[in-house]
């Protein structure tokens, strides 16, 4: 019998990561709905292969022969998918009891939703803002000038970070962050699953104003919470990882003729 879930974890060189995630998700805090686990592993030296296989026997392992991006190592993972639903879930997350059935069972009883998000917490529990609006030019240099510090008390940046989004109840949002977001599997295969020109960052936002001009609706549900450890490595000033964001908000700046919203460009 086929799982409800397919979960789709892509991992490089992230074993300790891997690990808290795995036992959160099969000890600690198991979903109640059925579920299945594919880890795409990007060619990983750390040994995560090795120990998942003799640690979780259940899961299924997708070995890369060549480094691939983000975008791209979660659609192999998703073609592979045996559920109705797909979870994509990083590795740095580790999830909190009753997430992934919280978002399961409000996205299975509101159809006009396409993705819907939990709430992140720092590892301190404290919130880390994921539901975000779209980015512009004018929000890029502010987010560049303030080293994507999401502490800052920038207010075109604070506004981006919409610190007024509920705590309480589901709310409508541009995007929110790739770490966590639960598609029904046939729609994510109906946007074509994550835009392959991207290597790494943007590709959340992307899939997500995707889904808005599909006529679905993108909702960041608080009432589930997981914890992310966040790694942002991009925010470190002049790394390459920074201009390969900036890189693929140039590339999303240009697929949408400079004008990012919930309606197509024409």
């Amino acid at each position: 019998m086929n799982p409800e879930i397919s979960i789709v974890t892509v991992t490089m060189n992230h074993l300790r990561l891997v690990n808290k995630m795995l036992y959160s998700l099969f000890v600690t805090d198991k979903p109640k709905v059925s579920f299945e686990l594919i880890l795409v592993d990007n060619c990983s030296t750390d040994r995560t292969v090795e120990s998942v296989r003799n640690d979780y026997p259940d899961v299924r392992i997708i070995e890369n022969k060549q480094v691939y991006g983000f975008a791209k190592n979660n659609n192999i993972g998703a073609k592979e998918a045996n559920g109705n639903y797909i979870l994509i879930l990083n590795p740095d997350i580790v999830v909190l009891p009753d997430s992934i059935d919280t978002l399961y069972a409000y996205l299975k009883q509101n159809p006009s939703v396409g993705i819907v998000a939990p709430r992140l917490l720092n590892p301190s529990l404290m919130l880390q803002p994921s539901a975000r609006n779209f980015m512009s030019l004018k929000l890029l240099f502010h987010r560049v000038f303030t080293n994507g510090n999401d502490d800052t008390e920038n207010a075109i940046v604070r506004a981006y970070l919409m610190p007024d989004v509920s705590d309480y109840k589901p709310s409508e949002v541009d995007w929110c962050l790739g770490a966590a977001l639960l598609f029904k599997k046939d729609f994510y295969m109906q946007l074509g699953g994550f835009d392959e020109k991207f290597f790494l960052y943007v590709e959340d936002a992307d899939i997500c104003q995707r889904c808005w001009f599909a006529g679905k609706r993108v909702v960041y549900l608080p009432e589930a919470r997981m914890i992310h450890e966040h790694q942002r490595n991009s925010a470190k000033r002049f790394s390459k990882k920074t201009l390969i964001h900036l890189k693929s908000y140039f590339y999303f700046f240009r697929k949408n003729h400079f004008k990012i919203s919930r309606q197509p460009t024409r």
